[in-house]
């Protein structure tokens, strides 16, 4: 009984210092940008992180570029409301972003799926945050999508697109951070 306690105690203790490790990791913002269609773009929203990106953990950036992401997400969905007020009676252009507003704001959209995100984090769920931030890339790739197709404002467009560059570097860091 004594030897399985003591087998019990060895498995906790290597559960959380590899937890731990994972959340300490850092790897450098050059590495992590490299892999996104924009690595500028990357190492300018990496080391814009308040005390900067260097020996930031994986898990910090995360959860700074999720509340970067939510405050964008927010900043455009507050610019299509303003565009659908003064569009007037152009419902084919309001539909356009209507599709993006449902996109941002639905139960599963952008934004509700950020707030869950950050509990994921919070809680070292990397593989459902994974899948979900998945789910936020395509929401974006939709609103996106539907934007391009039509004509509609280049600067929902021009903020989509960050959106989705934001989105980028958050998979990128999952995927370091799911590499643990």
């Amino acid at each position: 009984m004594n030897q399985s306690l003591s087998l019990l105690l060895v498995l906790l203790v290597l559960c959380v210092t590899s937890s731990n490790s994972i959340s300490n990791k850092v790897v450098e913002v050059n590495v992590i940008c490299k892999e996104t269609s924009n690595p500028l773009y990357c190492s300018n929203l990496l080391n814009s992180k308040p005390g900067g990106a260097k020996d930031a953990s994986l898990v910090d950036l995360a959860y700074y570029t999720i509340d970067v992401l939510s405050d964008n997400s927010d900043n455009t969905n507050m610019l299509i409301s303003k565009l659908i007020d003064e569009i007037g009676d152009n419902d084919t252009e309001i539909n356009y972003y209507y599709r993006c507003k449902v996109n941002l704001l639905s139960e599963d959209g952008v934004i509700p799926r950020l707030v869950i995100a950050d509990k994921y984090l919070a809680f070292k769920q990397y593989p459902a945050l994974t899948k979900l931030i998945g789910g936020v890339m395509n929401k974006i790739v939709e609103c996106r999508d539907s934007l391009h197709q039509h004509k509609t404002s280049p600067l929902v467009a021009q903020n989509v697109d960050v959106l989705r560059q934001i989105g980028q570097v958050i998979q990128i860091l999952l995927k370091y951070i799911n590499l643990g």
